[in-house]
């Protein structure tokens, strides 16, 4: 599955407390593939980002394939540290049981 982490242009900050360095770096270390989505570092500069969220600004997001998104640095590393970051495809709903051939004629059972 296809992962974009969407996060603020300042790369240059490797401090622990910055959300995105955080989130980065837990799927850097989890070795999870995923594509860099930069945006600005000022947070009115990011309309794409509160269209994409439904109207917060605030960065990191991990993007999946299907569309849905994570927020929360805390929790994009938690999850990525527990191996957790990509969710299980739904199960797929159990099949109906098939139907019985209706009965021969003059089988018990079937009018006739």
């Amino acid at each position: 599955m296809a992962v974009k982490l969407h996060r603020c242009s300042a790369t240059w900050a490797k401090l622990g407390g910055h959300p995105c360095w955080r989130a980065q770096k837990a799927l850097d270390e989890a070795g999870i593939d995923y594509e860099l989505v930069l945006h600005s570092s000022l947070r009115f500069r990011r309309p794409e980002v509160a269209e994409l969220t439904g109207g917060t600004k605030a960065l990191p997001i991990v993007e999946f394939e299907d569309g849905s998104i994570l927020r929360e640095s805390a929790v994009i590393a938690d999850r990525a540290r527990s191996g957790m970051l990509v969710p299980d495809a739904p199960a797929a709903a159990p099949e109906p049981p098939a139907a019985e051939p209706p009965p021969a004629p003059g089988e018990p059972g079937r009018p006739g």
